[in-house]
């Protein structure tokens, strides 16, 4: 193992022989992590690692069984997450906490309003310096817009901007970029260079391989609670990643495996000169795809460029302006969602906390929400039957739950992503539509999820999903289609997209600038 000490000891934070337990399980067992000043510190672990648990309990949220938490020099008790930030320790969390009905301004000064005359808000500097922060981002917004009609990637800008501008010496960054366009996530990283240049402690967790080693000098790997692995820029790769957040050997099991898989010649799914406006603006304009039962079409682009839109128009959830839709050779209405589900479209959204899980409900019934019909009779639920079915599709899935009757919050991020797929397949659907299919998932789960896919590809399921991550269409699909300012532009095979081809159809200008 790497000593992850041997690059200097100024520790600004740290975490002494920590554990945390929720009744009988244990998350955390004598966690020790120490976050480096100026540096960038990688925490590394598949879902349920005990990372979240590990970053609530630095960030205030809740507090540990045992241990310390030091920082400075001095033992810290922390009981709110208002006592973190008095600690000057900010947190961004993966699921985002924007308030949808204050605009950004407000969202960015949210809880600690600058004031003037002791109790005025001082609209006018909290705007200044609210912009001053989105420019470091390189993504000015308007201060007055609501937040509310802000996309994805903008509202996870502005939760970066609010824990920049409070001027936080350990800011803990929880998939920073799942949302952000190649473009955000590069003045992203520009804006971590300056603050490790002035000192700040960055803790950042992501399940992008690439990303971690592109930005980290400070690697700490979880797994099953414990801290399994710590090393250092310059030796640490790929290989000693995911051997040490998997237990396996580097290359097992992390490829998607497509295997013998050939799709139908007949074509599925037809669309053509599909439109699609939102906010007055043409985001998808006349584009044409036709997907083969049995074959997986990715589309690639970055943020605003079309793909959201254009799969939630299929899906019922948008008008389109203009275009029609086949489904096996006959022509299908899809003005609404109950009329593409009848179809046999279903869709497996972008956010899955905001527009996929009913967090209030169980794993079984989130599974089961769409399907009820199925099982009525009479005006009763064949509650026997819908649990079979649940249970069925459940363990295609692997969903990790002992029980299906917990409440769907107690799961991963990567397992709770399983739960809205099993919700699609409970419908068995001809075509299935994935907006960002593995967001937020790490390596294992992403593994199983590519190879569900690719099984239910061999079966005959046509699928079409949009990506913002270049390896992900290369692993999972057999055509890509890249999409810039709302048209296809280039398509590839398999063997042809490569990561130079897919982002040079993508930043045409940026290409051409360079």
């Amino acid at each position: 193992m790497n000593d992850a000490r041997a690059l200097g000891e100024d520790v600004v934070l740290e975490s002494r022989a920590v554990t945390k337990r929720y009744g009988a399980t244990v998350a955390l067992r004598e966690v020790t992590f120490r976050v480096r000043r100026g540096a960038v510190n990688v925490l590394i672990g598949e879902n349920g690692a005990g990372k979240s648990t590990l970053m609530r309990l630095l960030a205030g949220a809740e507090q540990p069984t045992s241990g310390e938490i030091w920082k400075d020099g001095r033992r810290l008790e922390m009981r709110s997450p208002r006592d973190a930030a008095a600690a000057s320790i900010a947190i961004v969390h993966q699921e985002l906490a924007v308030i949808e009905n204050l605009d950004v301004a407000e969202n960015i000064f949210a809880g600690r309003e600058l004031v003037r005359s002791a109790v005025l808000v001082d609209r006018r500097r909290e705007e200044v310096r609210g912009a001053a922060a989105l420019r470091e981002l390189g993504k000015p917004l308007a201060m007055r817009g609501v937040a509310g009609d802000l996309s994805l990637g903008n509202r996870q800008v502005v939760e970066v901007a609010r824990s920049l501008e409070c001027g936080a010496q350990v800011l803990i960054l929880d998939e920073p970029t799942s949302a952000l366009s190649a473009t955000e996530a590069a003045s992203l990283f520009r804006v971590i260079g300056d603050l490790k240049a002035r000192g700040v402690a960055i803790v950042y967790i992501s399940h992008r391989l690439n990303e971690l080693l592109h930005l980290g000098d400070f690697f700490t790997v979880m797994r099953d609670g414990r801290v399994v692995g710590e090393g250092v820029r310059g030796g640490v790769d790929r290989a000693w990643i995911v051997e040490r957040m998997s237990g396996r050997a580097a290359g097992e099991g992390e490829t998607s495996d497509g295997g013998a898989r050939v799709a139908s010649d007949e074509p599925m799914l037809e669309v053509s000169g599909v439109s699609v406006r939102s906010g007055g603006r043409l985001m998808v304009a006349g584009v044409e795809v036709t997907v083969r039962a049995g074959e997986i079409v990715g589309i690639y682009g970055l943020l605003g460029a079309g793909r959201t839109e254009f799969l939630e128009a299929l899906a019922g959830l948008r008008r389109m302006d203009a275009g029609a839709v086949r489904l096996g050779g006959r022509a299908v209405s899809v003005r609404s969602v109950p009329e593409a589900l009848a179809a046999g479209i279903t869709l497996v959204p972008e956010d899955r906390q905001r527009d996929g899980l009913v967090p209030e409900l169980s794993i079984r019934e989130n599974i089961s929400l769409s399907s009820l019909g199925t099982f009525a009779r009479g005006g009763w639920v064949r509650r026997r039957a819908e649990a079979a079915r649940v249970r069925e599709v459940a363990a295609q899935m692997r969903i990790a739950a002992d029980d299906l009757e917990l409440p769907v919050t107690t799961l991963s991020g990567g397992n709770q992503q399983k739960v809205v797929l099993a919700r699609c397949l409970m419908r068995r659907p001809r075509v299935l539509l994935m907006d960002e299919p593995t967001r937020g998932v790490d390596v294992g789960a992403k593994t199983e999820i590519y190879r569900t896919l690719h099984a239910l590809a061999g079966s005959g399921l046509s699928v079409l999903f949009a990506t913002s991550e270049i390896e992900e269409a290369r692993l999972l699909a057999d055509r890509v289609l890249v999409m810039t300012e709302g048209r296809f532009v280039a398509e590839f095979s398999a063997a042809d997209a490569t990561d130079e081809a897919l982002f040079a159809a993508a930043c045409p200008r940026i290409e051409a600038a360079g």
